[in-house]
């Protein structure tokens, strides 16, 4: 009878994990180089963006932070006794 066949989904691609190993083994001054080119790149695409662009990343932005602070929110159910 044939083995069947595991999945590989749970392993990394090679590019992927040569990508993360290039990173961890960058030096600080390269590392807060790339940070700051990354920073300017984002500088330039928020001045390029028109107003209703700037509006529509605010919302968005709004709207991840209250999902991220729904999330954190403990859920009081029927059972359940806030203790002061």
């Amino acid at each position: 009878m044939l083995q069947k066949r595991k999945s590989n989904l749970s392993q990394r691609p090679n590019s992927a994990q040569a990508k993360k190993v290039a990173r961890l083994n960058k030096t600080f001054p390269q590392a807060e180089l790339r940070r700051l080119e990354q920073v300017e790149r984002e500088a330039a695409h928020r001045a390029a963006e028109t107003p209703e662009q700037s509006q529509a990343r605010h919302r968005r932005h709004a709207e991840y932070l209250a999902s991220q602070r729904a999330a954190k929110t403990p859920k009081l159910g029927v059972f359940s006794m806030q203790l002061t």
